[in-house]
């Protein structure tokens, strides 16, 4: 039997009440596109598209306006209890834990050399000008001026350095080992070996593993109750591309986003954080721009064009694994896919064709 299951409310009466909005895992209730000023009709037809594969192997598409879950649906036999590795879009979740470490201890800066978290490597720094330059904020915003081969890299190839770090019994000592070819600071450049030495960095910062950081500082809070999060050779998590979260719970951390760190009146991290990892900080090409771990469209980038204010910041994992926020429109958008090398990009196409002009009011 299929096991997708279409979980938009399509409200038929016009008084509603919350027996009609089901409140799944006490996070949000349900509405019909409509009430939320979302155009319904343009969202039907994304969803049979979808199941036609129109958009290669999507595995979720969650919709949340104006504190409502508008459209949430589960495709290629998916549901919404399975846990999803989320990839590469680990790296903004760890981007939202330095925010909350940063909330804890304001005494800590990103200004921190790496150096200072990795003795027993103190050799690899030795006589490479700037290596020892680096710093946290490097890390957080992919400068650190390493020689590195990823992007556009095949990924089972070993002429990309992720894959041979993931090959190797000592990641650490693999990214530390490699050569400089940039001052620290000056030329944005991938490199998944920047997320995975944040992992011992926080545990020396906050004296916790990583993931029990997560729990007590993120995943309770939020309550986020089922994940999974590899290891790297050693004892840290893979903070690059390790973590697997159910679509719903990716959701749940894009609306915290939204609304500037407060969770059920808490403040998890300080909203300064928000404007701070998000903003557009580097150039990665004509199209894109980055943050501390999150992604950028540029101003001329086909996807905004339905919008008067470009002000979308999103995740982004290899295979498909998005999670756009658009603050101006009270939007958060999940996607989670199978689009390894094919299609991966086809959920900008969906924002730009479907998601976006469906949005009725985005001109007020």
């Amino acid at each position: 039997m299929k096991k997708s299951v279409l979980l938009v409310i399509f409200i038929c009466c016009l008084c509603a009440c919350e027996k009609e909005h089901p409140n799944p895992d006490n996070f949000l209730f349900y509405d019909h596109p409509n009430f939320e000023f979302v155009n319904a009709e343009p969202l039907a037809i994304l969803n049979n598209e979808i199941k036609n594969g129109v958009f290669g192997d999507l595995h979720s598409l969650i919709i949340i306006r104006n504190d409502k879950i508008i459209f949430e649906n589960y495709y290629s036999g998916y549901r919404r209890s399975d846990l999803h590795p989320i990839r590469e879009s680990t790296q903004s979740v760890v981007s939202t834990l330095v925010g909350a470490m940063l909330y804890e201890n304001e005494s800590l800066t990103l200004d921190t050399t790496i150096i200072n978290f990795f003795p027993q490597y103190a050799n690899y720094f030795d006589d490479i000008p700037q290596k020892d330059q680096i710093k946290i904020r490097h890390l957080l915003s992919n400068t650190s001026g390493f020689w590195w081969k990823e992007w556009n890299q095949p990924s089972g190839s070993n002429e990309n350095d992720a894959y041979d770090m993931s090959q190797s019994s000592d990641w650490i000592a693999k990214i530390l080992s490699t050569p400089m070819i940039q001052e620290p600071g000056t030329t944005f450049n991938i490199n998944s070996g920047h997320g995975v030495l944040m992992a011992p960095i926080m545990e020396s910062l906050t004296g916790l593993d990583l993931e029990a950081f997560a729990k007590e500082k993120l995943f309770d809070p939020l309550m986020i109750t089922d994940w999974e999060w590899e290891r790297i050779p050693g004892e840290y998590v893979n903070a690059s591309w390790g973590l697997h979260l159910r679509p719903i719970d990716l959701a749940k951390i894009g609306y915290l986003y939204l609304k500037g760190g407060i969770w059920e009146n808490h403040e998890l991290f300080n909203e300064n954080w928000l404007y701070r990892s998000t903003r557009y900080r580097e150039q990665v090409s004509g199209y894109y721009g980055y943050g501390f771990f999150w992604w950028r469209f540029s101003n001329i980038s086909d996807v905004i064009s339905p919008l008067i204010q470009n002000d979308v910041f999103f995740s982004w994992g290899s295979g498909g694994q998005y999670l756009f926020i658009v603050p101006h429109l009270d939007l958060v958008i999940v996607m989670t896919a199978g689009n390894y090398g094919n299609s991966e990009n086809a959920a900008f196409a969906i924002l730009q064709e479907y998601i976006f002009p469906s949005i009725i009011d985005r001109f007020q």
